[in-house]
């Protein structure tokens, strides 16, 4: 995939610096002949960034830190939203493979890509749930990562549609 579609793919986005940071930057770019091996780049970089966050949010320190029934309660939601975030992405990555050039499958690469952000946005959603509940989301740092990711992941199916 020549760089210059790379850099317009990432100017639509939004995200030029983390988009050729992150998709740019990867092995992978060198051999990607179309956008559906784009679109796996992508995918799979999201689906890292949200297995780490489930790492996290299952851990130790995690369960340590907060401890508070509150606190347990928001922490066991996320690592469910999360569980789901996981799987979303898998699926998503499954019909990218097939490289299939129908509308089904393109609209269920994108509805799976959804469904994954929005479980991790549920996640972070369920820290501000309460007013008086001040802390921030300790897992924001995945969501970020991830709401850029489909961002990009958007731009992309648009343009398997286009």
């Amino acid at each position: 995939m020549p760089t210059k579609d790379v850099y317009s793919l990432c100017k639509e986005s939004s995200e030029v610096d983390f988009c050729m940071k992150n998709i740019g930057s990867d092995k992978r770019i060198v051999a990607a002949r179309d956008f559906y091996d784009i679109f796996l780049i992508a995918v799979s970089r999201t689906q890292i960034i949200v297995d780490t966050g489930l790492l996290v949010i299952s851990g130790e320190d995690t369960r340590k830190n907060y401890n508070e029934p509150f606190e347990k309660n928001w922490v066991a939601v996320c690592e469910e939203k999360y569980k789901i975030a996981v799987n979303s992405f898998q699926k998503a990555r499954v019909v990218g493979e097939k490289k299939s050039k129908s509308l089904t499958d393109r609209m269920e690469m994108s509805q799976l890509t959804e469904a994954g952000f929005e479980a991790v946005l549920d996640c972070q959603d369920e820290w501000t749930k309460i007013l008086e509940h001040e802390q921030a989301c300790p897992f924001s740092y995945w969501y970020h990562k991830v709401r850029k990711l489909v961002k990009i992941t958007r731009v992309i199916v648009k343009r398997l549609n286009a």
